[in-house]
């Protein structure tokens, strides 16, 4: 009997990733052990195959179906190998442009004219290379994406070409049920991650007036239509001690994950608001008041610290996110950024960072990044300076620097964050270094704050 995969499943393979799956509608790829993979290959309208059990179970979830001899898979479900490495999905700053005058952020509405923008035309040329390449989730982010004259558009092309719009980073101002219908009608369900700065210092951050209730609106409508939410708060000196009733008032409409980021004391921040940026202590020491507040509160929502807690009130327990292996053993082989190895961050000036979070600082003062403009995808993906710094280990790490190497506590951190650790150089009035040493992991470690979080947080599991 002859089968052959769907159209909702594709067979792909990369280069160290040689097997893998693809559901049309969901980001992430399912790897295969290599019997399931050599079935699923056979499955091509070509081989008369003999049912075993394996392809009854395989036709009734869907992956395959039974067909004529010669009646191929689709081209998209088609097998693909690809000779790159394994890079799945792409963060895309669609425009730097924003309809908020946001005063910690240089994407502001006062800034509008400096800010580069994404052509449609080059759009749906970098939409055909990813595709070419082996991409699947793709994310849409800014300044304010949906601000972005084809937007919509954009997004009808990433389905029309096999990927999905995995999340949508957004103000939530453009957020409408006529959007929300268009995506329902594509089948696209991303996660849609809102900034919202907390109650009562909302307009304030974000330079406009009456968008609280409106950012609030859009939550409870995405949730009440079955999209996930995630909200992204900045924590500084001046709400810090609102934070609290900010979860909750989230937790209570439905957010899915709330985001917690210290403001950093940048140039337009530091214009905007001097003094306003919590020191590295007193962020620690305020996220953990706010961890014990909040898991003792009754809460759903996961919480997201940057750089500290993750809390998961729901199950009564949390991790630690500098501590990237509790055994103290991270293989020198392991990239010093796992998820930058899998996620291409692309600027809306066309550059390619390992994260949108390194794009304007590194570009400015002299990192070397790789540009679009020049250089195609895939040719990026095998060579130059992106490349080299999402491939770059542990062992490498290390090596170009002493003070890293020295420390009992580096099996723990793994070197901590290579972006936080070039924003850190640059505060200091140092050139971007891909290898400097990331001062908040080296606090949390060396300045007993691992210790505190045992202590206080004793009443809950550490996962």
């Amino acid at each position: 009997m002859y089968y052959r995969l769907t159209d909702m499943f594709a067979l792909r393979a990369w280069k160290y990733a040689n097997r893998a799956l693809y559901n049309r509608y969901a980001a992430a790829p399912l790897r295969l052990d290599k019997a399931t993979f050599e079935v699923l290959l056979a499955c091509d309208g070509e081989h008369d195959l003999s049912d075993d059990g394996q392809l009854a179970r395989l036709v009734e979830t869907g992956i395959i179906e039974p067909c004529s001899k010669g009646e191929k898979p689709s081209e998209w479900s088609r097998f693909r190998s690809f000779e790159h490495r394994f890079v799945p999905y792409m963060n895309l700053m669609l425009t730097g442009k924003c309809n908020y005058n946001c005063r910690h952020c240089f994407n502001a509405a006062e800034n509008a004219d400096r800010m580069a923008e994404w052509r449609y035309e080059d759009v749906l040329d970098l939409l055909d290379q990813a595709a070419d390449c082996g991409f699947h989730g793709i994310t849409l982010t800014g300044g304010e994406p949906m601000l972005h004259p084809r937007f919509l558009d954009i997004v009808r092309e990433i389905y029309r070409r096999g990927m999905v719009l995995e999340k949508l980073t957004t103000n939530g101002y453009f957020i409408t049920d006529e959007v929300l219908d268009e995506f329902a009608r594509l089948r696209c369900r991303p996660q849609i991650k809102i900034s919202f700065d907390g109650v009562g210092h909302h307009d304030w951050m974000r330079g406009a007036r009456g968008i609280e209730a409106r950012t609030l609106e859009a939550f409870a409508l995405c949730h009440d239509r079955g999209f996930r939410t995630y909200a992204q708060v900045q924590a500084y000196r001046d709400n810090i001690e609102s934070l609290s009733e900010t979860l909750r008032v989230l937790d209570g409409i439905g957010v899915d994950c709330a985001r917690i980021i210290r403001t950093i004391p940048l140039e337009r921040w530091q214009k905007n608001n001097p003094g306003g940026s919590l020191s590295t202590p007193e962020y620690f020491d305020g996220m953990l008041r706010l961890a014990e507040r909040y898991l003792h509160g009754g809460h759903r929502m996961e919480v997201i610290m940057w750089m500290f807690l993750v809390l998961y009130p729901a199950y009564g327990a949390y991790s630690m996110v500098p501590v990237k292996d509790r055994d103290g053993a991270c293989r020198p082989t392991r990239p010093v950024c796992p998820g930058n190895r899998v996620m291409m961050a692309v600027t809306c000036e066309g550059n390619v960072v390992p994260c949108l979070q390194m794009g304007g600082h590194a570009a400015e003062l002299g990192h070397p990044l790789d540009s679009l403009r020049d250089r195609s995808l895939r040719d990026i993906i095998v060579s130059g300076a992106w490349h080299d710094d999402v491939c770059a280990n542990l062992h490498m790490l290390r090596k170009a620097n002493a003070e890293c190497d020295a420390c009992p506590w580096f099996g723990y951190c793994a070197g901590g964050c290579r972006a936080l650790a070039m924003f850190k150089g640059i505060e200091r009035g140092e050139k971007p270094d891909y290898f400097t040493v990331d001062p908040m992991a080296c606090l949390f470690f060396k300045g007993g704050w691992r210790e505190r979080v045992l202590e206080r947080l004793a009443d809950f599991r550490q996962v």
